[in-house]
């Protein structure tokens, strides 16, 4: 019979489905959906994870979180009192603050505290890069010169292990001929009070209008309501499946945000050979390497010279194969798969 593992998540998103899947490999597991984002219903919501707690943690071993926050707080809390292994994926806003757009978990007093609880009080803490852990902030001056839960906890010691999201090369590849001088990014809630900053969507409305031949695709970007130019196309957002058809006409993939951990979006992209223009945040710069281009900060004007640089590039398609190379190399899903089950096993040897 498998070891029962409780699993606690603010949405299935397709990484959390991943790892749902991978953990199923040796652990009966059961997840709670907690809804961050209706706050309107958050004491109905604690107390519905409470029931679920008491219900199950009684014959179950181990405790798995999906970033830390509020949804993490009585999951830890409860782990420690029933002497319950707990371990937590750090993603990406529970380990920042940007107050210039009112973002990251430790932009809000609340979150913050539950959030710095969580991370002090599990027995593992599992980023899925080392900036998120700490790392000089460089991209722009409006924020905090450092990031990483590190940086935000004082004296904490919680043991921690890198593991790199994985994927799947032979799902996510190309398909198609590509578009010429078409580029798209990928967001959600890019109408929020702070997406449309966070995921770079003011850059690529900036640089669409000095780049009128080129084409920029918003996926999940039909809400936004503010004037855009012409070569925009806001489109809805894409089912999963037929993601990997639309990335595989797409000659360049745009992720100009001021905070990112270890973006999915980015990586499948790659991997359908689109060469990729990403902000020196995070993860990216290791991700992409040498084989797409880099913007250090965030000025127009850089951004400016690195489109040109780029659209005068006569070996675009080599650099999309080797975009893809690079992930299918060294982010693939099965590592990913050893290194998880490796880690969560590990804690109840």
């Amino acid at each position: 019979m498998k070891t029962k593992l409780l699993y606690f998540h603010a949405g299935k998103s397709s990484f959390v489905l991943k790892d749902i899947e991978i953990l199923e490999e040796d652990f009966y597991v059961i997840d709670f959906f907690f809804d961050t984002a209706d706050k309107k219903k958050y004491l109905r919501q604690f107390f519905n994870q409470l029931l679920f707690i008491i219900t199950h943690i009684f014959n179950s071993k181990i405790i798995v979180c999906q970033f830390a926050g509020n949804h993490t707080f009585l999951p830890i809390l409860f782990s420690k009192l029933f002497f319950k292994k707990s371990a937590i994926v750090a993603g990406g806003t529970d380990c920042v603050s940007f107050p210039s757009i009112n973002y990251g978990n430790f932009n809000n007093s609340f979150l913050s505290k539950t959030t710095s609880f969580s991370f002090k009080r599990c027995d593992l803490i599992l980023p899925v890069h080392k900036t998120l852990v700490e790392y000089e902030y460089t991209y722009q001056t409006n924020d905090f010169k450092k990031q990483g839960y590190n940086f935000f906890i004082k004296n904490i010691k919680t043991p921690y292990q890198i593991i790199y999201n994985g994927y799947d090369s032979i799902k996510w590849s190309c398909t198609s001929l590509k578009q010429k001088y078409s580029f798209a990014t990928i967001g959600a809630g890019l109408n929020s009070r702070f997406g449309f900053n966070l995921k770079g969507i003011d850059l690529i409305f900036e640089i669409a209008e000095k780049f009128p031949n080129c084409t920029f695709y918003i996926v999940g970007g039909k809400d936004i309501d503010k004037p855009k130019p012409t070569n925009i196309i806001l489109l809805d957002k894409i089912p999963n499946e037929q993601l990997p058809e639309f990335l595989s006409s797409i000659q360049f993939y745009l992720q100009l945000s001021m905070s990112e951990g270890f973006p999915n979006a980015l990586s499948e992209a790659m991997l359908c050979e689109c060469v990729p223009i990403v902000s020196a945040v995070g993860g990216m710069p290791d991700i992409v390497g040498d084989c797409g281009y880099i913007l250090k900060h965030k000025n127009i004007n850089e951004l400016y010279d690195v489109f040109n640089y780029a659209l005068n590039n006569f070996d675009l398609d080599n650099l999309g194969k080797k975009a893809r190379h690079k992930i299918s190399k060294n982010y693939t899903f099965e590592n990913r798969k050893e290194k998880l089950l490796n880690a969560i096993n590990s804690l109840i040897r």
